[in-house]
């Protein structure tokens, strides 16, 4: 016969539960947080998030993108001159729609071909690729491009989508799988949606043109914004002026602008020539620009009498006419025009001298040698844009590769420089030294068009791709 628990031993139990229970809760509690102050002490700080700079390689295969040629008028000869800078010999491919041929290319020759009613890919491979440069040119009128490596963002500034002044947008896809784009517009009134320019899609191979015209109908000048979202694109635009009874007048190409920036120099001037000049910024900023310009001669850099500061909207667009300014005295000698703006911006200077049509836009910055095809004509190389004293080593050279001339052009900041080239220079090298630097030459020849100098591509640019990199 078992004995009761007495009153005190219940008691006891009851209060040694409580005790356990109170010591379970507060471990429950205080564990985790100690295991949370362990684990913030002795583990390591997670690998932080760096930019790293590419490393360059060797270049094995390379290649630019050239646009349909232009139509032109009766007798027009469309011609795609190729080369390679990279000093050797070999064959380059040239694709298109209609097949691949081939041009045989040896150190300072130039090759011919006739121009394409289709984009054509120059393409090299092995010692040829560095340095790969193709020119599109054609006659009555005289036109000419720079053929240029595909870019992931371009601008186009003062394009036209009116029954005077249209331009038609040309994108090629050189690989065989699709790519695509979307085309962002600015006008003067802001920007504009265009369900026509969203997600324009190009197959492998092909190209499609797109005429402003018809999918944004208006009379202001325009820019464009051309981001390829998918793939690789090679972006070129027509610009054209007509008569509102039918009939193209003048046609050129309007060259991409890289990016915006607040110092936009603009090359290729002729100087003292009469006719009508019209200078088109494009603001993509959320901030109103003002921009100031100034007139580059081949001794100083300075801001005519009479020119006011151009007020351009956010996201927006202006156009002025710099007929005035350019007919002064002090601009006689002007080979170039630079817009100064408090925000970033594009420009182009839309020019029609004696019926014909030329367009200035921003070039790249050149600090190595470089190498540009010109047509045939009377030559003036224009340099500018200097950020230290220093000089630029000039060689033309003809069809051939014999040097035509050789000279050293001194270069200093806020000024200019210009060089008179032989009549049958096809290739123009300038190498700048202690110092970099931005040029053009501008092509006079029963009518007028300007080349802009480039970095030449000659190597690759390998990713750096470990943990903690982006």
């Amino acid at each position: 016969m078992s004995t009761p628990m007495s009153s005190p031993d219940r008691r006891t139990s009851r209060g040694t539960a409580r005790r356990r229970l109170d010591v379970t809760t507060t471990l429950a509690i205080a564990l985790p947080l100690v295991v949370a102050l362990l684990l913030a002490v002795v583990r390591p700080d997670p690998p932080g998030l760096k930019r790293t700079a590419p490393t360059t390689s060797e270049l094995t295969a390379g290649s630019v993108v050239c646009p349909s040629a232009l139509d032109g008028k009766s007798g027009n000869e469309s011609t795609l001159s190729v080369a390679s800078a990279s000093g050797a010999s070999g064959t380059l491919t040239l694709t298109s729609e209609a097949g691949a041929s081939t041009a045989a290319v040896t150190p300072g020759r130039v090759a011919d071909v006739p121009g394409q009613d289709a984009p054509v890919v120059v393409s090299g491979q092995g010692s040829l690729a560095p340095g790969l440069v193709a020119g599109l040119f054609s006659s009555q009128p005289l036109t000419a491009l720079d053929c240029a490596p595909v870019a992931a963002s371009q601008w186009f500034t003062g394009v036209g989508a009116g029954p005077t002044h249209a331009s038609v947008l040309e994108l090629s896809n050189p690989n065989s799988g699709p790519a695509v784009a979307d085309v962002d517009v600015l006008s003067d009134e802001g920007p504009i949606d265009v369900p026509a320019l969203r997600g324009v899609a190009v197959e492998g191979n092909a190209h499609v043109r797109i005429d402003l015209g018809t999918v944004v109908p208006r009379t202001g000048d325009l820019a464009l914004h051309v981001s390829v979202e998918r793939g690789q694109l090679g972006v070129a635009v027509r610009d054209r002026g007509e008569k509102l009874t039918g009939g193209t007048t003048t046609e050129d190409w309007l060259p991409a602008q890289p990016r915006p920036g607040r110092r936009n120099l603009l090359l290729g001037l002729q100087p003292g020539a009469s006719g009508q000049h019209t200078l088109t910024i494009a603001n993509d900023s959320d901030n109103q620009a003002t921009a100031h310009l100034r007139l580059v001669t081949n001794g100083s850099v300075f801001a005519p009498a009479g020119a006011k500061p151009i007020k351009i909207a956010p996201h927006s667009v202006a156009r002025t006419y710099l007929d005035d300014l350019l007919t002064g005295d002090n601009a006689k000698d002007a080979i170039g025009v630079e817009v100064a703006s408090d925000q970033r911006v594009t420009a182009s200077v839309r020019s029609v001298v004696d019926g014909d049509l030329s367009v200035l836009t921003v070039g790249r910055r050149v600090f190595n040698p470089t190498t540009v095809l010109v047509p045939g004509g009377t030559k003036t190389l224009m340099l500018a844009g200097a950020d230290a004293v220093g000089v630029a080593t000039v060689v033309a050279r003809s069809a051939d590769g014999k040097a035509l001339l050789t000279k050293r052009v001194a270069l200093s900041p806020d000024q200019g420089a210009s060089l008179d080239l032989p009549d049958r220079t096809v290739a123009v090298e300038v190498e700048p030294q202690r110092t970099a630097v931005r040029g053009a030459v501008l092509v006079k020849d029963g009518g007028s068009a300007v080349v802009r100098l480039r970095e030449l591509v000659r190597a690759g640019a390998v990713p750096a791709v470990a943990p903690g990199t982006r």
